[in-house]
Order: structure tokens, then C-alpha cells, then sequence
């Protein structure tokens, strides 16, 4: 599919829709914002049977309406990264990040990220779009993470995330063996005084909420399931910790373990409605080595 295909959305006007307004099929149906709108000043613009027209034109039933996107270019410079693609369409990716690789440049990591692996990645298959996270992880934790292609789309999954439409849930080992068997812990968390990278439990901080479910327990350790259903920065490791259970291996929450140089945390299923086809897309990714090896230690055995 070329750019100029996967940056447009067309449709055609219902029966029920005859006499509305271009705009009112725009923010309702298509579902799209005014800020995107806005955005589209820059380039693209909406057209009624393939002429620019006014979003406040009456329609008819059969009439065509094509919205044509601002697609930014990246100012990323792509590097050779090996990455493992689990799903790819015209419209959206998911990778599977290994642990140790960060999403984005920063001052302390220039080279070897996430961002700059897509970049390249979309170079060689001759696109040059702006890379477009629907959400991030941490640089250590692993799992997926999900990618549009283009401006619908990406907006269109970060509502599902505010929504709770996109579902994501992970993996964690952490220390000790839970009492109870699943609960939800609703904490607000916020910036704790004095330190630049620590959260912690904030009574005026934002609002958090965090299920989980103990899948096994060993001697020392607990494999839990979460479910995220708000998307603080560190939110597990914080909740974790604010109920005795650290991530095994947290050397910021927690403590460093031998056995594992990283927070014990791995994104491995994904769920959401396909912004384009309205298809339920579930993604699942195993769990990574280093974890399996963990577990293994534990005589945990793994679904």
C-alpha cells in the first residue's frame, strides 16, 4: 500500500446520515478529533466526491467523504536493528522489545533504541513516517509494543487506551509468596520529592489501578499476571512495592537479585479493536528467557 492510500480514510454516507453535516460524520462515526482536524491544515483536508469542501456541507445518502492526513516525516535517524516483528499490516506493528534496548534516545542512550530500529525498519520498506508509539516500556522490561503507520490509526489506539479498549497485561516474578490469590490495588502515584526517576504513592498523585492474579508461587518468589487499568509511569513497580511484593530484580523499587540484572516484567498480550478493519486483534509473545530461567530456579512450571 502506498503512503498516499494508508494516510486517508474513506466513506461513504449512510441513509440514516442523509442531510448531516460533513463534521458531524467526522467526529462521530469516524470518530476523529478536532486537534486532528486542526492538524490537517498543514497539509491533506476533506473532500466531498473527490472535490475540498467545507466540513459544515450538508450531505445525502451515497455521497462520499475523504479525509486525507498530515503525515509528519521522521527526524529520527534509522538505525540496523534486529527487531522481532510479531504483527504487521498496512496500518500498524507490534514488536517484541528484548530487555536492555530503550524506546527512545536520550542523553544517556544516543544509539541502540527502539525508535531508531523503526525508523530503519520503515526505511527499507521505502517509508519515511514519523514513529508513532502507542505506548512505551521501560528499558528493561520486555513484551510488546505497538506501532502505527499513520495518524488515524495511532490516535484511534491511544483513545482505546484511555478507554480500556486496548487491553495490556503482564508478566511479572516478585519477591515473596503472595497471600492472596488476586485483588486490585488502586494507589495515586506521583514523583517522589528529591528524586528524578522514582514514583511512589502520592496521596494527591494521579490515579492508579493495577489487577493482578498469582498464576504459581514458589519458595521465594510469585509469578503474577497484571492488567493495567491506567498507564502510569512505573505503575507496576510502584504498586508492587507499595504492597511488599517488589519486582524481583528492581534495583529502583526493589533490590538487585543475582539471578536477574533486570526488573523481572514482561508486556506479553495485547488486545484492541483494528482502528481500520474493526476487528478484535489479540497478540500474546512468550516469555523471555532470562525470566524462564528465573522461574526454573524456583520449580515454577509455566502454562
Amino acid at each position: 500500500m502506498s503512503s498516499s492510500e494508508r494516510n486517508r480514510l474513506v466513506t461513504r454516507v449512510h441513509p440514516d446520515e442523509d442531510g448531516m453535516m460533513v463534521k458531524e460524520i467526522i467526529y462521530g462515526r469516524l470518530n476523529l478529533s478536532r486537534g486532528m482536524l486542526r492538524r490537517m491544515k498543514q497539509g491533506g483536508g476533506v473532500f466531498l466526491n473527490g472535490k475540498r469542501d467545507f466540513i459544515t456541507r450538508r450531505v445525502r445518502a451515497g455521497d462520499v467523504i475523504e479525509v486525507v492526513f498530515f503525515d509528519e516525516k521522521t527526524a529520527l535517524v534509522g538505525e540496523s536493528i534486529p527487531l522481532h516483528v510479531v504483527y504487521e499490516d498496512d496500518f500498524l506493528l507490534a514488536v517484541d522489545k528484548p530487555p536492555g534496548m530503550p524506546v527512545h534516545p536520550t542523553g544517556t542512550y544516543s544509539r541502540g533504541t527502539l525508535a531508531q530500529g523503526l525508523a530503519h525498519y520503515f526505511e527499507q520498506q521505502g517509508l519515511s513516517t514519523k514513529v508513532r508509539l502507542v505506548h512505551r516500556l521501560d528499558k528493561d522490561t520486555s513484551g510488546l509494543v505497538l506501532v502505527a503507520k499513520e495518524p488515524y490509526t495511532l490516535e484511534n489506539l491511544i483513545r482505546q487506551r484511555a478507554s480500556g479498549r486496548l487491553k495490556r497485561e503482564y508478566l511479572a516474578v516478585v519477591e515473596g509468596s503472595m497471600l492472596h490469590d488476586e485483588g486490585t490495588i488502586a494507589l495515586p502515584i506521583g514523583r517522589v520529592e528529591g528524586s528524578g526517576i522514582r514514583r511512589g504513592y502520592v496521596p494527591t498523585g494521579k490515579p492508579a489501578r493495577t489487577q493482578y492474579e498469582v498464576i504459581r508461587r514458589g519458595r521465594n518468589w510469585s509469578l503474577v499476571r497484571l492488567t493495567l487499568a491506567t498507564g502510569r509511569t512505573h505503575q507496576i513497580r510502584v504498586h508492587m512495592e507499595a504492597i511488599g511484593h517488589p519486582l524481583v530484580g528492581d534495583a529502583v523499587y526493589g533490590r538487585p537479585a543475582q539471578d536477574c540484572p533486570r526488573q523481572a516484567l514482561h508486556a506479553w498480550r495485547l488486545s484492541f479493536v483494528h482502528p481500520r478493519t474493526g476487528e478484535d486483534v489479540n497478540l500474546r509473545v512468550p516469555i523471555p528467557h532470562d525470566m524462564r530461567l528465573l522461574l526454573q530456579q524456583e520449580i515454577l512450571i509455566l502454562m
